[in-house]
């Protein structure tokens, strides 16, 4: 599903694909200040490199291609380059990905087809499908120990279904292992083991796939945050910067598009 903010973006301009666990952002690069982010990242240049450093106290380094494991220090230095980055918040990403300034993932045959579809989402012509399957193979060529969930089980299944019905609302472990005929302790191992994510993280995903959403269909961040069950905006920017390193007030110079469960 794709929506666009009220100002459609030029040609050139940045582009938002989320969904559950991850997000790929495509667009000129943002000069930022020492930063960490609970999701692991990484970076790939569209044109010409970049320069990175994990703090202030580390040389700069110029790059086409970086890797920055989950809460690790990083800083960008982008001089107006057009970049994309992957965002990826899953177990197994946690356990495999470490942090490489000056990676080599992007010289391979087998990235081409990645950045082709990249050099489509700088355009604005990508659509969430094909975004997911390049942002898959990005995965697998940067990082290819990491193991992707196996197929759902169908109370699983269920339980996501019924998460993606009820935006906004307070939702429990308890109270999906009771819909679920299974204790809460068993329900959260296999929701994790299922989606990729803890319970917590991935009802924190869905709040930012709504709030997205809102945003996108004209709402301003106050009613957005409300919307997705966000205590209060500044709630919201306090988690969308801890996961993207950017407060959401970007989304408004973004196209955006996302995918639910099952869509």
């Amino acid at each position: 599903m794709t929506r666009n903010p009220p100002s459609h973006p030029a040609i050139g301009s940045a582009s938002l694909f989320l969904w559950h666990g991850r997000a790929l952002v495509v667009g000129p690069g943002i000069d930022s200040i020492p930063h960490a982010h609970f999701a692991a990242q990484i970076t790939v240049a569209l044109e010409r490199p970049f320069r990175v450093r994990l703090d202030a106290g580390s040389p700069w380094i110029s790059t086409q291609a970086a890797i920055f494991a989950p809460n690790q220090m990083h800083q960008l230095d982008c001089g107006g380059a057009m970049l994309a980055h992957l965002f990826v918040d899953s177990p197994q990403c946690r356990q495999a990905i470490s942090s490489v300034c000056d990676a080599g993932y992007c010289q391979g045959p087998e990235f081409s087809e990645v950045m082709a579809a990249l050099q489509t989402a700088r355009q604005s012509r990508l659509d969430i499908d094909a975004a997911e399957r390049a942002a898959k193979r990005w995965l697998d060529c940067a990082v290819p120990q990491a193991v992707e969930p196996a197929a759902l089980d169908p109370r699983i299944s269920a339980a996501l279904a019924w998460i993606g019905d009820h935006p906004g609302e307070t939702v429990t472990g308890e109270s999906l292992a009771v819909q679920a005929h299974l204790s809460e302790s068993r329900f959260t191992h296999l929701f994790r083991q299922q989606t990729g994510l803890p319970l917590s993280r991935y009802l924190l995903w869905s709040r930012l796939l709504w709030a997205v959403e809102a945003v996108a269909g004209g709402e301003d961040l106050t009613a957005a945050a409300h919307i997705a069950g966000f205590a209060d905006l500044a709630h919201m920017s306090r988690t969308f910067r801890g996961t993207f390193g950017v407060v959401p007030s970007e989304l408004r110079k973004m196209t955006i598009a996302f995918k639910r469960e099952g869509q």
